[in-house]
């Protein structure tokens, strides 16, 4: 019987020191690949990527770089994640790891990258030639540009965001991280950004391309996000990885509670719950995925590393 929860895996690791373990591309390939395993049921990561992929696409990683280097998708998460690619296997130049910017990817520590078949591909959305589409892409409340770089280069998606609370939104993970990709998200921060972030979403391409979510959740912004502070950052060792985003966004929502009540501070909505856009990405007109805890299958894993 099909199962009708979505699963979430949140793993875990032993690591000597969490500071270490931020540039630990080695372990941090374990943590994805023991992930990939638990979501998918899979014996390998071969197979595990079979489920997303497949060796003839350009698999385009979105990595979230406005926090800065300090509070970004670290560069040896996404560096581990085509390291396990090519299993598949993939040509670590069939990888794109992209954002808004070259300027904001260099700055965050990644190695740019337009022609060496060595390495992944490594650009913004502004480098020479690229940029946005010419014609708007309406859906719902939103009117946008979309980056080239997913409508024509990327044949698959992987939504590689950084886990962080949000002033205006409360909570900025994997939908969100599609703001990235417009040319005029500065237009969508009203009301909590709800419908904004769910009708950005549901286009028909990202809904097409996406595949999996790899979320960054190694050091935690649990206060005064998007943007780095020190004193509300947690070291938390973690990523998450989920098919459905709504479902990673809404056990992320619940980790900063925690995080949150730890250090005395209401939760990231009055009341609790979930953000808005949560609820709408998961209604009947947009169907991005579950939100309520009793729809997810949350699977812990620890690593002795």
């Amino acid at each position: 019987m099909k199962s009708h929860k979505s699963r979430v895996v949140w793993v875990r690791t032993k690591a000597p020191s969490p500071e270490g373990l931020l540039n630990s591309t080695g372990i941090l390939r374990k943590m994805v690949e023991a992930g990939l395993q638990e979501l998918t049921g899979s014996a390998n990561p071969a197979a595990a990527w079979s489920r997303f992929v497949r060796p003839t696409d350009i698999v385009g990683i979105k990595v979230n770089c406005l926090g800065g280097p300090e509070m970004c998708t670290r560069p040896a998460l996404a560096q581990a994640t085509v390291d396990s690619l090519q299993a598949l296997p993939l040509p670590p130049n069939r990888a794109l790891v992209w954002d808004r910017s070259s300027r904001e990817l260099n700055r965050c520590g990644f190695s740019l990258n337009k022609n060496r078949k060595e390495a992944y591909l490594c650009f913004g959305t502004d480098e020479g030639g690229l940029g946005y589409e010419k014609e708007l892409t309406v859906n719902g409340s939103v009117g946008s540009l979309y980056s080239t770089l997913l409508t024509r280069h990327c044949t698959a998606m992987i939504n590689m965001p950084v886990l962080k609370d949000h002033g205006l939104c409360g909570l900025t993970a994997s939908l969100k991280n599609i703001f990235g990709a417009l040319h005029n998200p500065n237009k969508y921060h009203e009301d909590r950004c709800n419908p904004f972030i769910a009708d950005a979403y549901a286009v028909p391409f990202v809904r097409k391309k996406h595949r999996l979510v790899i979320c960054d959740a190694l050091l935690v912004q649990y206060k005064g996000g998007p943007s780095f502070h020190p004193q509300w950052a947690e070291p938390l060792g973690s990523i998450l990885l989920a098919e459905d985003p709504v479902a990673l966004d809404s056990v992320c929502a619940g980790i900063l509670d925690r995080l949150r009540s730890q250090n005395g501070l209401p939760p990231i909505e009055e009341g609790g719950g979930v953000p808005a856009y949560l609820k709408t990405a998961a209604d009947s007109e947009h169907g991005l995925g579950r939100y309520k805890t009793e729809e997810i299958d949350l699977r812990e894993k620890v690593l002795q590393v």
